[in-house]
């Protein structure tokens, strides 16, 4: 034998080292072997071999258990349901569908990023079945399954809430987005910054959808404020998009970000938001002509970024801010006198908005009509209001420190555990919660108290 030749045929293919036969790999994960062992089998498998079957013409979906052989048969339902046609669509998506239903968490955890195909197959299954709702309970079963019912960020959060706005499903993911997410573990989790921000970009959108604006601006303002290493993300200067029509809407004026946020990256999101700045000035001077008529020179750019429906509401929250302002300067006034100071609003349309707002307790009034059938609104004073509001918000701030006080206990806020937690929008839990409340602005500052881990 000459000098340099291979002495085996193994040596003489080093490319059956790298990408075992099918059948081995098989044999060797059916063999008992830890799960890093059955990960490093895993990973030499290509594309073509995950899709392929066994010498003896064997489906390997038939071999392995889903139970307990959970990690390799995530790696070949997810490959085969990724690569799904309309004709074996339905007959794929039952086999995921059983196999999130009853796989072997820890298993899993083992392979995070092919956890994360998961997603990838259940979106492309819903499109190639042309059933936006079909892929919605998997995708939860899923997160629940995987994250042992715990408040951490899984891959699958971010495509599950697209999954419900692209199926119009605005309320199904409300149960899971209403769980404040405490943990970010990129041990167990194939999340990245991109995923945090598709997060709460998409679960604002939920929110909106549903017309919960105070939590949808909880959400935009911790995807505008997280701290990115690089340019400033096309997610945030949307976030920032939607959060000042949000905030037009609950609050009449735009509500201030959190005081951690970068001022690079406020200054960015205002440069590509003047357009939606302009109607804030409309806010100020309460001039609901000049609303208009920024509305309707900026019309492409709402259209364009689907917010029309937006801003009409933000048209109609301007006139209830008018009409609040109102109540101040008037005890009793005529409804066709009243619409005129408004304007753009007629005394039907007027009527109709003041019978919502009475009904809605955010104006006292009442209506009458005279002997010369004059139609009259009569503003009663709103007391004790304000101390109601105050002592709800007391039990709010009550609630969140005992919640940070349990927190603090199990983790234990040692430096380096602090230093971890620095790194992405650390403030969620309770400054979410403080930034709304004037009473204690202040406390915004208690962000160095809470646990929330990023490992």
């Amino acid at each position: 034998m000459e000098r340099g030749e291979p002495s085996s045929a193994a040596e003489r293919s080093p490319r059956t080292r790298e990408h075992p036969p099918i059948d081995e790999a098989i044999a060797r994960i059916v063999s008992g072997q830890t799960n890093a062992e059955n990960v490093a089998t895993l990973d030499t498998l290509t594309a073509a071999q995950l899709l392929s079957y066994t010498s003896d013409g064997l489906d390997p979906l038939t071999v392995l258990n889903p139970v307990s052989h959970s990690l390799a048969y995530l790696y070949f339902i997810g490959a085969r349901s990724k690569d799904a046609t309309a004709s074996n669509g339905k007959h794929l998506f039952e086999m995921l569908s059983h196999f999130i239903q009853v796989f072997d968490p820890e298993q899993v955890q083992a392979a995070p990023a092919r956890f994360t195909i998961i997603g990838k197959a259940l979106l492309h299954l819903a499109k190639v079945l042309k059933q936006p709702l079909l892929p919605l309970q998997s995708f939860k079963t899923a997160i629940e399954r995987f994250s042992s019912n715990q408040p951490t960020l899984t891959s699958l959060h971010a495509p599950f809430i697209r999954a419900c706005i692209s199926a119009k499903q605005y309320r199904f993911p409300l149960d899971l987005l209403n769980r404040d997410i405490e943990i970010l573990d990129t041990t167990k989790n194939d999340i990245s910054i991109q995923r945090f921000l598709e997060y709460y970009y998409y679960g604002a959108l939920i929110y909106i959808g549903n017309l919960d604006y105070d939590r949808a601006l909880d959400f935009l303002s911790i995807a505008i404020s997280v701290p990115t290493q690089k340019a400033i993300s096309a997610i945030q200067v949307a976030a920032y998009k939607n959060f000042v029509l949000a905030s037009l809407i609950v609050d009449g004026q735009v509500r201030a970000l959190p005081k951690y946020t970068a001022q690079g990256v406020e200054k960015v999101c205002r440069t590509h938001a003047s357009a939606y700045l302009s109607l804030v000035k409309a806010f100020t001077e309460a001039d609901i002509n000049m609303f208009h008529d920024v509305a309707s020179k900026h019309s492409g750019i709402f259209e364009a970024n689907k917010h029309m429906g937006l801003v009409k509401q933000c048209l109609q929250s301007l006139r209830r801010k008018i009409i609040e302002e109102l109540t101040n300067v008037y005890i009793t006034v005529g409804l066709n006198e009243m619409a005129d100071k408004i304007g753009g609003v007629t005394a039907q349309e007027l009527e109709l908005i003041l019978i919502e707002m009475i009904n809605q307790k955010q104006v006292s009034a009442t209506m009458s009509i005279t002997e010369q059938h004059v139609k009259m609104v009569h503003f009663v004073e709103q007391s004790g209001k304000n101390e109601i509001n105050l002592e709800d918000r007391i039990f709010n701030i009550a609630a969140i420190n005992e919640r940070v006080s349990i927190m603090n206990k199990l983790e234990g806020l040692n430096r380096d555990f602090q230093t971890k937690v620095t790194f992405i929008c650390i403030v969620k839990i309770c400054c979410r919660a403080l930034m709304h409340t004037s009473i204690v602005h202040d406390a915004q500052c208690q962000w160095r108290s809470i646990s929330f881990c990023f490992v």
